[in-house]
């Protein structure tokens, strides 16, 4: 079995917005991800101290690709983090096989329950039969969604400049899936279904 690598950063600072820094981290992943300069990829994100009230005060990266994860933490974000003493980042050391494996995955269908989102798919489906030509009329539909344990992670588009959420979910996984996050690093309830080994016994 080909060896996996992993590398944790830890927030120093107590009082520090969980999501917010983690939003930073994620976002500096998706910029090396979408990169031209970038010959990496399939790097996954997890959170080690993932509990039911938050995140957790660490973020850690894993890949097949060691020299990937070296890339990534010579960013100059986390250099200046780690220098102003925000972070604290681990050597990249392999993952040891008896680890269980878990899926952290980005849930979009969380945010439709929300009164801003509903809001803004209105303007959009108004806005797209004004484009056809056709009358608006907008239908209400009252459905009562159960929602499982999620956390936030705060992004921030550089090419639009919008700020949004990526709503997360911890799921058990049996299985390893190799390489198949999106840009951020989670799995989805699609197409990919990455997940990462548990690294909560190691930090």
């Amino acid at each position: 079995m080909v060896e996996r690598y992993y590398v944790v950063i830890r927030y120093l600072v107590d009082d520090i917005d969980l999501g917010l820094v983690a939003g930073r981290c994620v976002n500096i992943l998706h910029g090396v991800l979408l990169s031209k300069k970038n010959q990496y990829s399939g790097i996954g994100v997890s959170f080690p101290k993932w509990s039911n009230s938050s995140l957790g005060n660490e973020i850690a990266f894993v890949s097949y690709d060691r020299h990937a994860l070296d890339y990534l933490i010579q960013q100059p974000y986390f250099e200046m983090m780690m220098n102003e003493k925000i972070f604290l980042i681990s050597n990249v050391n392999t993952v040891p096989k008896e680890l269980p494996e878990v899926s952290f995955r980005r849930n979009q269908n969380i945010a439709k329950c929300f009164t801003g989102e509903k809001r803004r798919r209105l303007q959009r489906a108004k806005r797209r039969a004004e484009e056809r030509g056709e009358i608006f009329e907008p239908v209400k539909v009252h459905q009562s969604r159960e929602v499982e344990l999620f956390h936030s992670v705060f992004m921030n588009s550089k090419k639009s400049g919008q700020k949004f959420l990526l709503h997360i979910q911890r799921y058990p996984s049996p299985d390893i899936f190799i390489e198949t996050y999106n840009s951020y690093g989670f799995s989805t309830n699609q197409s990919h279904q990455g997940t990462v080994p548990d690294l909560s016994s190691l930090t």
